[in-house]
């Protein structure tokens, strides 16, 4: 028998066991377990705003949205959070804001987002709490688009001071390579009230202008007008977001016509008489009086005739339709221009000089008009004077005569005694070539009521030198023109003219030229007669010769680019007579005489050959400025230009007008042109080509000076002196021409 203790566990063990089976049996268990319920999924997408991109600094586009599901379903009222990178290229939120509430939809849509200054693609994520995965959005800050604007038209270019300028100032803004309309351009001129500038036509007037670009991006500026002052300069045309501005070069010119004052004159080339075509020079005076040439003087010579001191009666200045002026002088001579009426036109190049060439059907020369200044027009020059002069013998040889005269008013005002005075001579007649030689007591007269002095010079070499004598016109107190002048049969008589400079305190203490490069431009012949120009820059270092140059003979035998000079000596003497002897680039060979008046900016020199194949003479500056750019080459010139084509007898052709420079590579303009094969035509275009070179011996194109064939572009040289003055010479054998390029500020 069992004990009450067992009895009692088991039965409670059976009790527990019921229960159970009761409470399966009242779940409807049947005797299965009820299964546990696993909690739905949360999670999170990107549904918009990515990828994307947007420019540095700038707020992208599209915002970034995200939707939010818990076991598919969207979900409402819970925060998304939106995490840039931390550093690199990343952005902001507006407002600091980066989080953001789903909607019903389970939408929630994030604060305006801009991309920090940092170029980079990048991502943004997106987070809600019980999302194990985070929502991705591709981002990437661009760079600034290219922007930029450009002058397309209007620059450079010229107007009268005081008018409006031709054409449109226009500018052109691209964003990445592609116009942009609706951007705002400023126009502005200098801010002057003394130097150049001009007004746009807005209302008021004013400096500054501003204009919306259109589809095509471009901004054109109301009209332009040139104010009272000449002179060179920039307007600038500017966009915001554009870091550098479009640049418009615009040149005010001179007034067309000659203010009240006496103007000295000089022209050289050839001309027709009775007696056949010889060459000619003149050298004069005019007074000029409301507009009006009153009276003048002039002496002239050619191969036939010479005519001291003619009166000028009367004559007209008037405007071309072309911008440049023509100038008509009556004459009491009717030997001279046409029955003694010469016309000339001329190019300004400041308020009171020009280039000049005539235009009339008797003559075709080259040469300049000059402001007299009274004061020096009426006191004997004294000091030393550098000069040339160059033309033809009495025989109708060439002859080229340079040196330095001393007016040492010794022992009597208006003396030259011989001291510190030399000149050298190259005769094609004799075949010879005269150096170092001197002069006895000479005399220079008293000024006329024009300025008009008469150099008689006596020579110690009485064989082959008798009595030359020069009439002189007073410019200043350092330029004189001169002409030949044959008061009788016993004097050199020869058909010569040319320049002579002052020398200042400068006269006979020169030592040294060491350093300096000076740029020369010389015409002349061959002793063959042919024509003959050189053009170069030559420098003196201990005595050694270097540089480039250019010649044209028509030979063929020209270097069509600057030419090395390999080899040459220099030495120089304390009258300022500066020997340069076998100056060469290996294919010919020159012996040069420069006559020196000072040093630095605007110092000329005087040159001659002393060669005897060769006979030339002309002017040479003192080079400074460099090293060049093409940006040298900028502005409005006054071009003239002399030479010959291959023509029956190489008749001459003289050209003058307004050239402008764009400095970057190219040239347009216009010029009146005389040529005895195709007569005189006005406003002829002309157009070219330059490259630069440090040296400032560029090399380019004219086309428009070819008689012949105006459609071709010739080869050109161009010498820099600075940047308002330079040769051109042209190096082809279409025809033989030079040039001077002059821009006054």
């Amino acid at each position: 028998m069992k004990s009450r203790p067992t009895f009692v566990f088991q039965s409670v063990l059976l009790f527990i066991a019921l229960s159970l089976v009761a409470m399966l049996a009242a779940c409807g268990g049947g005797g299965h377990s009820t299964p546990i319920t696993t909690p739905p999924t949360v999670s999170i997408s990107a549904t918009s705003g990515t990828p994307q991109s947007a420019v540095v600094g700038a707020a992208f586009a599209a915002p970034l949205v995200a939707t939010v599901t818990t076991g598919g379903t969207p979900t409402s009222g819970v925060t998304v959070t939106f995490a840039p990178p931390t550093s690199g290229a990343r952005g902001t939120f507006a407002g600091g804001v980066n989080t953001a509430t789903t909607n019903s939809g389970g939408v929630a849509t994030s604060a305006v987002f801009t991309a920090n200054s940092t170029a980079g693609a990048y991502v943004v994520t997106a987070s809600v709490s019980g999302a194990s995965t985070p929502a991705s959005f591709s981002l990437t800050n661009t760079a600034t688009p290219v922007e930029s604007i450009a002058a397309t038209s209007g620059t450079p270019q010229s107007a009268m001071a005081g008018a409006a300028f031709a054409a449109a100032l226009v500018a052109t803004v691209t964003t990445g390579g592609t116009p942009n309309s609706g951007v705002t351009v400023t126009f502005a001129a200098p801010a002057t009230t003394t130097g150049a500038s001009g007004t746009f036509a807005t209302t008021p007037p004013s400096a500054t202008a501003t204009v919306t670009t259109d589809a095509n991006g471009v901004a054109t500026a109301p009209t332009f007008t040139a104010n009272p002052t000449p002179g060179l300069y920039t307007v600038t045309a500017s966009a915001s977001g554009v870091s550098t501005p479009a640049g418009f070069t615009l040149n005010n010119t001179f007034a067309n016509t000659l203010a009240d004052g006496t103007y000295i004159f000089s022209l050289a080339g050839e001309t027709t008489t009775a007696n056949g075509t010889s060459s000619y020079i003149l050298s004069g005076a005019f007074a000029v009086n409301g507009g009006a040439i009153t009276s003048g003087e002039q002496d002239y010579v050619d191969g036939f005739i010479y005519a001291p001191q003619d009166s000028v009666t009367s004559g007209t200045i008037t405007a071309a339709a072309d911008g440049n002026l023509q100038i008509a002088l009556t004459t009491n001579d009717v030997n001279v221009g046409v029955n003694g009426v010469e016309t000339i036109n001329a190019t300004l190049f400041s308020t009171s000089r020009a280039r000049i060439i005539a235009f009339d059907t008797n003559a075709t020369s080259s040469g300049r008009v000059d402001l007299q200044d009274p004061t020096a027009a009426t006191t004997t020059p004294s000091a030393g004077y550098a000069f040339f002069t160059g033309g033809l013998d009495v025989n109708g040889n060439p002859v080229a005569i340079g040196g330095v005269i001393n007016i040492d008013n010794s022992p009597s005002p208006g003396d030259i005694s011989g001291s510190n005075s030399i000149f050298d001579a190259n005769d094609d007649g004799s075949g010879t070539t005269f150096q170092g030689e001197t002069l006895t007591a000479s005399t220079v007269s008293v000024p006329d009521p024009f300025g008009r002095i008469l150099f008689t010079l006596n020579a110690t070499d009485t064989t082959d030198f008798p009595q030359i004598n020069l009439a002189g016109y007073i410019v200043d107190a350092t330029h004189i023109r001169l002409v030949e002048e044959e008061p009788n049969t016993s004097t050199f008589d020869g058909t010569m003219g040319g320049v002579a400079i002052g020398q200042g305190t400068n006269t006979g203490a020169f030592t040294s030229i060491s350093g300096n490069s000076y740029v020369i431009g010389l015409g002349g012949f061959e002793s063959s007669f042919n024509i003959l120009q050189t053009a170069g820059v030559v420098t003196a270092n201990s005595g050694v010769v270097t540089g480039a140059v250019n010649y044209n003979d028509l030979s063929g035998m020209v270097p069509m680019t600057p030419s090395t000079i390999t080899g040459g000596t220099s030495a120089v003497d304390p009258t300022g007579r500066v020997t340069l002897s076998g100056v060469t680039d290996g294919i010919a060979t020159f012996n040069i005489q420069l006559y020196l008046t000072r040093s630095g900016p605007e110092a000329e020199v005087t040159a001659i050959t002393m060669d005897s194949g060769d006979i030339q003479a002309g002017l040479g500056f003192q080079q400074t400025g460099g090293p060049f750019s093409a940006r040298s080459f900028l502005g409005t010139y006054a071009m003239g230009a002399t030479g010959d084509s291959p023509a029956t007898n190489e008749p001459e052709l003289d050209a003058v007008g307004p050239v402008t420079a764009d400095g970057v590579s190219a040239l347009s303009g216009i010029v009146d042109l005389n040529n005895f094969s195709v007569s005189e035509t006005a406003a002829l275009p002309v157009s070219g080509t330059f490259t630069a070179s440090a040296n400032g011996a560029f090399t380019g194109t004219i086309t428009g000076l070819d008689v012949t064939t105006a459609s071709n572009a010739d080869l050109f040289s161009y010498y820099l002196i600075d940047t308002t003055k330079l040769f051109a010479i042209e190096t082809d054998t279409n025809q033989i021409t030079l040039g001077f390029f002059t821009l006054d500020q």
